[in-house]
């Protein structure tokens, strides 16, 4: 569970028609610790991961690597997640990226051996069960990662929402006078509760036109925005206990945490000197845009760290954040050339006279500033 477990908005409810494959990716993604329950009309079997790590697999007749391959091959069956036991054991020590695909290779070759060589994308749609303590976030994930056309009906103590997913993208939503992506946000940021999800057509309002992931990145600094600010003795404490538990965790924990922590951890870990860590703080889903624009002026980063900023077309589209590269000196040549002619004449002449800027960075500036 992340640092900031305390402040997660947990929910319950049922879905049907998904992949078990989707499901262990998303509860991977999330870093959750739990049990995946499974069973079918002829078999029972298990998944258990450990803060985003299968860990343990079995089925009636194969534990480990094995069953959990046994398992990715079922068509169909029931599901539900449950808290982690303390006593499970570990018998995988693969990464989850390594399992998911070896079970669609290994579906692949067993379909297309049968006979009239059948071909299929992968596992089926056939699992339906309990979400219990899933986070909307992974919710969203998991329905489009499934592209089925679904609507999902969000209850809390304060409101009622729907959520409407069509082609794998998230296309309406409305609580109370809102709709479109101002109800969606609101949704999200609901305080727990229950949901429920029901298969439907395709056809249907559109008020939301943006990719879903998107979408949860904007919902993520929109959480970040209205959790508040605690008072500056509590926050003190909570970086000392925050960097105190940074710093006792080894390289491989640091990039897992980089892309999963909140905004003080990936503050603390942007420091790091290991370049991994740093480019894993910037491929956080939820980090802003005035930390990356920070993150650009920094001289204290990677030369990599800024070549992925640079590359990023939603974050290359912000001023202060093409403005921050292009004054940095650590950012390569190149990049600080091309950007250079997307600045306002102000910033312009300001660049032209700076002794910080490389000189070929300056000296291109010059050519843009009118005579």
């Amino acid at each position: 569970m992340d640092i900031d477990a305390a402040t997660e908005r947990w929910f319950k409810g049922t879905i049907e028609y998904i992949r078990l494959i989707d499901l262990v990716q998303v509860c991977c993604l999330a870093k959750v610790s739990c049990l995946i329950k499974l069973d079918s009309d002829t078999a029972t079997g298990k998944i258990c991961l450990d803060s985003g790590n299968v860990i343990h697999a079995e089925s009636d007749d194969a534990a480990g690597e094995e069953g959990f391959y046994k398992l990715a091959e079922w068509d169909a069956g029931r599901f539900e997640t449950l808290p982690l036991p303390k006593d499970v054991k570990v018998s995988i020590n693969r990464s989850w990226e390594y399992l998911l695909m070896q079970a669609i290779r290994l579906s692949r070759e067993k379909s297309s051996g049968e006979e009239g060589g059948r071909s299929v994308h992968g596992p089926s749609h056939g699992f339906s069960g309990t979400l219990n303590d899933i986070r909307l976030t992974e919710l969203v994930q998991l329905i489009c990662l499934d592209r089925i056309d679904r609507t999902v009906e969000v209850r809390s103590e304060a409101f009622t929402g729907t959520i409407h997913f069509r082609d794998g993208q998230v296309r309406h939503a409305r609580t109370g006078g809102l709709k479109g992506q101002e109800a969606f946000l609101k949704i999200l940021g609901a305080c727990g509760g229950n949901f429920s999800t029901l298969v439907c057509s395709g056809e249907g309002e559109v008020s939301i036109d943006v990719p879903w992931e998107h979408l949860l990145i904007e919902s993520m600094r929109f959480l970040d925005e209205v959790s508040g600010v605690i008072d500056e003795e509590k926050a003190e404490k909570r970086a000392e206990s925050l960097l105190q538990k940074v710093q006792k965790k080894n390289a491989a924990e640091k990039i897992r945490l980089a892309i999963a922590g909140d905004k003080e951890t990936r503050s603390l870990l942007i420091r790091d000197s290991n370049r991994m860590i740093q480019v894993a703080v910037i491929s956080n889903p939820r980090i802003t845009e005035s930390e990356v624009a920070a993150i650009a002026c920094s001289r204290n980063v990677d030369e990599e760290v800024l070549r992925k900023i640079a590359t990023d077309k939603e974050w290359i589209r912000l001023y202060p954040v093409r403005l921050a590269l292009v004054t940095n000196p650590k950012t390569p040549i190149a990049i600080s050339r091309k950007l250079v002619t997307t600045l306002n004449l102000k910033d312009l002449k300001n660049i032209s006279r700076s002794k910080s800027i490389p000189t070929v960075v300056a000296h291109e500036a010059v050519r843009y500033i009118p005579k």
